[in-house]
């Protein structure tokens, strides 16, 4: 499941969740108060065995105000859901698969900011960009301050609880990628916004083929 801790804003920022399975019939725990400005972008995710297919049911599922979630199905091909917008020039089908087709800055299937593994900081540096690829998990990392993008990306998480900080984060405006994640033997992945403490710019999530079959992904605070 995809956990809402205590309440999750989303206030002039972007929420996208494409191609997620979770096993429960809820896909978030609490449901999402969008406020002014807020998108929740969603498209091709399963809950509980059943594909969520309307504005409706992703409101049952823990999404928010059915009204102001923008559903695109599994079929449908554009560049704000299923690829990472800022990477991506343009996205078409192609043999029925929605094709992402990159920009200046973009990698990978999805586009997004980083296209390679880094190692991580040294001690006293605070790189823009963060990223782990194709790795399994098993020890706690921690994202430098004053980072503006983050990706995870095909990673598996195994019995670790790492935490993505948003209020540590770049004040100027923060992307966060969390794409082909899979949560194994109790591993939680939290990602906590704080908004009003940070004065912050707005936070473009986006959640994509994330399995949580005994793990969860939390949601917490304002973003």
């Amino acid at each position: 499941m995809l956990y809402a801790a205590g309440g999750v804003t989303a206030a002039g920022s972007t929420l996208s969740f494409v191609r997620n399975r979770v096993l429960l019939p809820r896909m978030l725990s609490l449901g999402l108060s969008l406020a002014a400005g807020a998108h929740v972008r969603v498209a091709c995710n399963d809950a509980g065995g059943r594909a969520l297919s309307t504005a409706e049911e992703y409101a049952a599922a823990g999404f928010g105000d059915a009204g102001s979630i923008d559903v695109a199905g599994c079929d449908a091909c554009d560049r704000d859901t299923h690829c990472y917008a800022p990477g991506t020039a343009s996205a078409s089908l192609k043999s029925g698969v929605c094709v992402c087709v990159c920009g200046s800055g973009g990698h990978g299937e999805a586009c997004v900011p980083v296209g390679a593994p880094e190692l991580p900081p040294a001690v006293g540096t605070a790189p823009r960009v963060f990223v782990l690829e194709g790795v399994m998990v098993w020890l706690m990392f921690v994202v430098p301050a004053g980072a503006s993008e983050v990706t995870l990306r095909h990673v598996v998480l195994d019995g670790v609880s790492p935490v993505l900080y948003v209020p540590w984060m770049a004040r100027d405006g923060v992307r966060i990628v969390v794409q082909n994640v899979l949560l194994l033997n109790g591993a939680v992945l939290y990602v906590m916004g704080g908004a009003g403490l940070r004065g912050a710019g707005p936070v473009e999530l986006s959640v994509c083929g994330v399995e949580a079959l005994n793990g969860a992904l939390v949601l917490s605070g304002t973003f």
